[in-house]
């Protein structure tokens, strides 16, 4: 079956817009396909839009916006990024800004809000080749249909999703179709991004985890990301501290990272410093200031990794650590793969209990650290 753009296409084309509402967990399986895509066409220019064209925009997206930004030049392959706005004038300025590139082709791939990026992709360009996923009720909404029209190509992104078994599956199907890419076009045959750290952002957090073990060896470091960006898929604090409290009973040897977002830190190191139980425990907290990559250098760093379904469960992925994931429910298209123990909750999270994170995490440890140093049971 023919790609929706084909490869003639593709070969004609000099300038394309990917469009997606796009997290940092999303970017790890599409920006492989992406990278593919500049591979296998190096003279496209491909630029990004991530704004995620909300009819009332918020202002909570700075933090993203930055670490998206950041991660993308990056990597090298991609121009022009258009990042998730405050206000309606903003996002007006981009749509002016877009116009500007003559774009192509324009690509969107997403399950949210298809008809506003539908209606957006044909304001940008009215002589682009435009091929946009479809989701939801709006499938068949007179609105949706009248912004659906105008473009060249649609295809059902929820037939796709409901016949997939992983994220992966979903994009490779989502790729395949609208841009002719296959497996074998992966520039590593990854489907997930690998992580280029580079030594000064190493250098910057090194000293970090030097200072939290003592400089011995022997210690265990435990990553614990106990916050994403919903409620039901964090993991209370009351929680995370009765974890620290039979995680520290039982070994003798750990040590704790707690990451937190930025403006959540302050709250963190408070709780922490005015608790007694938890006062004595070896924890450091962090959050990524600087730049984004320090926070996969500083994984990196660590040996193990207890995270909720969010950002950090994916990019434990991308640097090879073994983890446990907390999951609000059975939601199987975003477990991380790696070598992770998925904990699956009850619509929330904090379903699952310290007692049965704590048991998971035991069981990684002696997978991966029995006859080690690192493996110091009380």
């Amino acid at each position: 079956m023919a790609a929706l753009i084909n490869h003639s296409t593709l070969q004609g084309a000099k300038r394309l817009l990917y469009m997606t509402h796009l997290a940092i967990g999303d970017f790890v399986y599409q920006g492989v396909w992406l990278r593919a895509l500049k591979a296998k066409y190096p003279h496209l220019t491909i630029d990004i839009w991530f704004d995620d064209c909300r009819t009332k925009p918020h202002d909570w997206a700075t933090g993203r916006n930055k670490i998206l930004g950041e991660w993308i030049d990056a990597i090298g392959d991609f121009n022009e990024t258009y990042p998730i706005v405050s206000n309606l004038d903003e996002r007006q300025a981009a749509i002016k800004r877009a116009q500007g590139k003559q774009y192509d082709t324009i690509v969107f791939i997403g399950k949210n809000r298809p008809e506003q990026f539908a209606k957006i992709a044909r304001q940008i360009s009215p002589t682009a080749t435009i091929v946009a996923s479809k989701s939801g009720s709006l499938l068949g909404t007179i609105k949706g249909h009248q912004y659906f029209k105008k473009l060249d190509a649609t295809f059902n992104y929820d037939k796709l999703a409901s016949n997939s078994q992983h994220v992966t599956d979903l994009y490779r199907q989502c790729f395949n179709i609208a841009l002719g890419l296959e497996t074998k076009d992966l520039l590593d045959g990854k489907t997930q991004l690998s992580i280029d750290i580079k030594p000064q952002y190493r250098d910057s957090v090194k000293p970090l985890i030097t200072a939290l073990t003592d400089n011995d060896a022997d210690k265990l470091v435990v990553f614990i990301n106990h916050l994403s960006t919903a409620t039901k898929k964090d993991y209370p604090w009351e929680q995370v501290k009765a974890l620290l409290l039979q995680l520290n009973h039982q070994f003798n040897n750990l040590v704790f990272v707690i990451n937190t977002p930025p403006d959540q830190l302050r709250a963190v190191e408070e709780a922490i410093s005015q608790d007694v139980a938890l006062k004595p425990l070896p924890i450091l907290t962090f959050t990524a200031l600087n730049n984004f990559f320090e926070l996969p250098a500083l994984i990196g760093l660590c040996d193990i990794v207890i995270s909720v379904d969010t950002a950090t469960a994916h990019l434990a992925v991308c640097m090879g650590k073994p983890q446990v994931t907390i999951m609000a429910s059975d939601f199987k298209l975003w477990q991380p793969l790696g070598d992770s123990l998925v904990l699956e909750g009850k619509g929330k999270a904090k379903s699952v209990t310290p007692e049965q994170v704590c048991k998971a995490f035991s069981c990684q440890v002696e997978a991966h650290f029995n006859g080690t140093g690192k493996y110091q049971p009380r």
